[in-house]
């Protein structure tokens, strides 16, 4: 999911992630999302295509049946760096919780 929405000429758009999203999930049962506020890489504010947008792509393929959170294993992570605090960790998540739509991550990681 690293390059979904980023600016990169061959980056899937909105509604191919989805697509892909449905055929890995839906139809072949592939059960584990692996994400990042980060995401996606590269990423550009000015097209709208920020950091975190990835996990509303995600977010918003998860809204179209309440029922799909339950079919996943989500993780998400943090960015390492000179942030890492709990203050900063506990904020990111909740960051990351609300782009996907969800109450929950299965699995927080840090990123490097």
């Amino acid at each position: 999911t690293q390059r979904w929405g980023s600016t990169d000429f061959n980056a899937p758009d909105l509604a191919a992630c989805h697509a892909l999203m449905d055929r890995a999930i839906l139809d072949s049962g592939v059960n584990l999302i692996d994400t990042a506020e980060q995401y996606p890489i590269p990423s550009d504010d000015l097209t709208g295509r920020f950091e975190g947008y990835t996990e509303q792509i995600i977010g918003r393929w998860l809204a179209k049946d309440k029922a799909r959170r339950q079919k996943v294993v989500l993780t998400s992570k943090i960015t390492g760096g000179d942030n890492i605090n709990k203050k900063n960790i506990i904020a990111d998540c909740e960051g990351s919780l609300m782009r996907l739509g969800t109450d929950y991550l299965d699995v927080y990681m840090l990123h490097w």
